[in-house]
């Protein structure tokens, strides 16, 4: 098994998924303690409306992902705010209509069904340099991120209205989180799809929200779910010659079942 790290492909794969694997699990956390699971499902189907978007034009979709994403967050932060709309009904709004617009495109232009259903699955294999070194540099932004402002996201997280009062700028933290959530988003889709990306932003802070302490021990426990997943999915992947997206899912998916049980077994015995 040794021998494939010598191709880069397989070596950039794995360089990269390892570090999102520990980085993008910190995006999970924010989305559960400021309940913004919607604006995730929206920036999801908008990712495959700029996935689609990009194969009909011909161009890298991970560039389309990341464009419509990025407009997605300026026109729901400004229709939230400006029009004091509620930002879970926008999100379901925008979620319809980018999914909608997606298979138009798929249609219209005649997209052949791998490319389609590589939106859905990701493509880890075929990174180009910009792409393998933009998703470096934002993994390292983002945890670094985390270690700069982390006494001010907690106190964001506890009591948006106690923030104020600290003298915290609780709307810069929320427009920052969305746009760190966009591009988590994007970045996800193209390293494992849309349909498992939750492998890595949401299952490990879901498990982590099970037994850690404090918001600390959140963020911990989530990259360390997230990069055990990435680091032993991938393996496995090449082991048995499956799918590495796949692969990180279920073994996830496993994971998350058994500490679940385990947990009911402790409650009650």
């Amino acid at each position: 098994m040794l021998e494939l790290f010598t191709y880069k492909p397989i070596l950039q794969g794995f360089v990269v998924l390892i570090l999102t694997g520990f980085a993008f699990p910190i995006t999970g956390v924010y989305l559960l303690r400021m309940n913004l699971l919607p604006l995730r499902f929206m920036l999801m189907h908008g990712a495959i409306l700029g996935g689609a978007l990009s194969l009909a034009m011909e161009v890298s979709p991970f560039g389309g992902t990341l464009a419509i994403n990025l407009l997605l967050v300026l026109l729901i932060t400004w229709m939230s705010r400006s029009l004091k709309s509620d930002p879970g009904q926008l999100s379901a709004f925008f979620m319809v209509l980018s999914i909608s617009l997606a298979f138009i495109f798929i249609y219209r232009f005649q997209i052949p069904a791998k490319d389609s259903l590589g939106l859905m699955w990701g493509s880890l294999y075929t990174l180009n340099s910009l792409e393998f070194w933009g998703t470096l540099l934002f993994s390292l932004l983002l945890i670094l991120f985390q270690a700069l402002f982390r006494h001010q996201l907690r106190a964001v997280f506890f009591d948006a209205d106690v923030a104020k009062t600290s003298g915290v700028n609780e709307s810069r933290f929320y427009y920052a989180i969305i746009l760190i959530t966009a591009i988590t988003v994007a970045a996800a889709m193209k390293l494992i799809g849309a349909l498992l990306l939750d492998a890595l932003l949401l299952l490990p802070a879901l498990i982590a929200s099970y037994h850690a302490k404090s918001y600390r021990g959140m963020i911990l426990w989530a990259s360390f779910w997230g990069g055990l997943f990435a680091t032993v999915g991938f393996l496995l992947s090449l082991v048995f010659d499956l799918p590495a997206s796949s692969t990180i899912a279920v073994f996830a998916s496993i994971v998350f079942l058994l500490l679940i049980v385990a947990k009911k077994r402790m409650n009650y015995p």
